[in-house]
């Protein structure tokens, strides 16, 4: 018995339909394709970059934009090579593809006007709507504003953008304001659809009910007509569209499913879906965050809540910052490159860790990138380096490349522990379980590190690449390709628990304690 075809094909996996999942992520665009079992089948990204755009308030949150055209045809061409990895590699052809989903960035704005062409593009950190959050602000006060949305402050919102957007000389009025994801699907399908992970981040959605926001409809001046009609994640809206089809390569008519923002996404993929577990995503930034059973809005917004890609679930967040950016700098500083890069990086690692005393002590403290969630006291200012004592005239001069680096990780562990415990009194007994997911996830010295740091128990995904698998899994349940999301988590996603030698805690818990006492240092001292 053989299989059929131009090129050898997994037999196995042919009888699988799979899923695609376009992913509009702030490094670049991306196409991945899932079998039903979670594997990754072909993966395609490529790299952009967004546009300043100045503003009148460019000196304090500056502005960033992105042209339609060019990122609309940088995705459709992942797209197309994906399915062409995945017909030479495994066989798949277009037509093997059972659903589309889409995910991306969080705080990301597409106004559109009555023609449904792009007017407006902003991706997360666009400041260009800080004047029309303090619009906003004179109508509505901070409790209600957080009471309402989960967040506080409103300043990356879609809200304020389409404030500002208005308030410009000859703006054209906007007909319909949208999310990243879904401007993707619409992008996909021609329909106008919104889910609620991602529309909680623009501002317009009362998280509570999972709702448009009459309240902020009104102070943003507008009324129900700008928003599309709200849907669950993994509701299918439509079919591609024969454009679509042609930019892309998917096969006419192929169902679109609602996707939903990266890291509810990821949090999905984690398992991280029973109240009180959390996920780490160790992205560009590392979203800290918690799985709920109801919506725990802070009065002051110093937590972010939001919904979760399940319709009975919603999310509480801290955040770390620019974990991954500070991370590839030093690989980069450093010349880790490539995969071979990757395995010198751990060699070093463990060589650094292995020089550890005995007692916890740390060798270097690092106070770079990775923060505490804090926007009230934020400094942009503040002093980031490394820290460490004097060697003896008989010793070297200073760290190795591998403590400076290991120094990095202990500072991640501190700043997410503390992250954490921010999150553990809106549960009863704490976080239960953290699992790890992302790009520096996929590292065996950064896991180890982590669990040692950690308050709670810690596992590590399969799938460091979350958020994709987490569209593909809401695809595979809106399409009846499994019956519910218990059954595509058991058969798309796997964890594994991080092993930590108790006798190392003590010191750990000590190196955290001398952290926070820096931390707060390093916070009131600007350069």
């Amino acid at each position: 018995f053989a299989c059929p075809g131009r090129f050898l094909k997994d037999c196995a996996l042919m009888a699988e339909p799979c899923f695609a999942v376009l992913d509009f992520a702030t490094g670049g665009s991306k196409c991945v394709i899932f079998d039903a079992s979670g594997r990754c089948v072909a993966q395609v990204r490529r790299p952009w970059k967004f546009t300043p755009a100045p503003h009148e308030h460019d000196a304090l949150i500056p502005g960033q934009s992105f042209d339609p055209a060019a990122s609309w045809s940088l995705l459709a061409k992942c797209a197309r090579e994906a399915l062409a990895s995945a017909e030479e590699i495994h066989g798949i052809a277009a037509g093997d593809i059972a659903g589309i989903s889409t995910t991306s960035l969080r705080l990301g704005t597409v106004l559109l006007d009555e023609q449904k062409r792009e007017i407006y593009c902003g991706p997360n950190m666009d400041g260009r709507g800080f004047a029309g959050a303090l619009r906003i602000l004179e109508s509505l006060d901070r409790s209600t504003v957080a009471g309402i949305t989960g967040h506080w402050p409103p300043f990356l919102s879609s809200a304020a953008r389409l404030v500002a957007y208005r308030d410009r000389d000859g703006a054209s009025d906007p007909a319909w304001a949208l999310s990243l994801s879904d401007w993707l699907a619409f992008r996909l399908s021609g329909t106008l659809a919104a889910e609620p992970s991602n529309s909680g981040e623009t501002f317009f959605l009362d998280i509570r009910t999972r709702n448009w926001s009459p309240e902020m409809l009104a102070a943003c001046g507008s009324g129900p007509a700008l928003l599309p009609q709200l849907v669950e994640p993994g509701t299918r809206i439509g079919e591609i569209t024969p454009e679509a089809a042609a930019a892309t390569g998917f096969a006419t008519g192929t169902p679109v499913f609602a996707g939903g923002a990266d890291s509810q996404c990821a949090l999905l993929a984690a398992g991280a879906v029973d109240h009180a577990h959390a996920a780490i995503i160790l992205g560009t930034t590392a979203p800290v965050m918690v799985a709920a059973d109801h919506a725990c809005i802070e009065p002051d917004g110093a937590l972010w809540a939001g919904c979760h890609v399940l319709a009975d679930r919603w999310t509480l967040e801290s955040n770390a910052g620019e974990t991954g950016r500070g991370w590839e700098w030093l690989l980069d500083l450093f010349g880790f490159e490539g995969e071979e890069g990757f395995q010198r990086l751990e060699e070093e690692l463990l060589a650094a860790e292995s020089a550890m005393p005995e007692t916890g002590e740390e060798i270097v403290f690092a106070f770079a990138q990775p923060q505490v969630f804090d926007l009230d006291h934020y400094n942009p200012a503040r002093m980031l380096g490394f820290g460490f004592r004097p060697r003896p005239v008989s010793g070297s001069a200073g760290p190795t490349r591998g403590e400076l680096l290991l120094a990095y990780v202990r500072n991640l562990g501190c700043a997410l522990r503390a992250n954490l415990e921010r999150l553990d009194p809106h549960f009863s007994g704490g976080v239960r379980s953290v699992t790890l997911a992302g790009g520096m996830s996929r590292s065996a010295a950064v896991q180890r590190q982590l669990a040692r740091l950690l308050p709670a128990p810690v596992t590590v995904t399969a799938e460091a690449d979350a958020s994709p698998l987490g569209a593909a899994i809401l695809a595979s349940v809106g399409s009846g390709v499994h019956s519910d999301v218990t059954s595509a988590l058991e058969s798309m996603t796997s964890t594994r628990a991080v092993e930590v030698d108790p006798t190392l805690k003590p010191g750990d818990d000590a190196a955290y304690a001398k952290w926070r006492e820096l931390y707060s240092v390093s916070m009131q001292t600007s350069i």
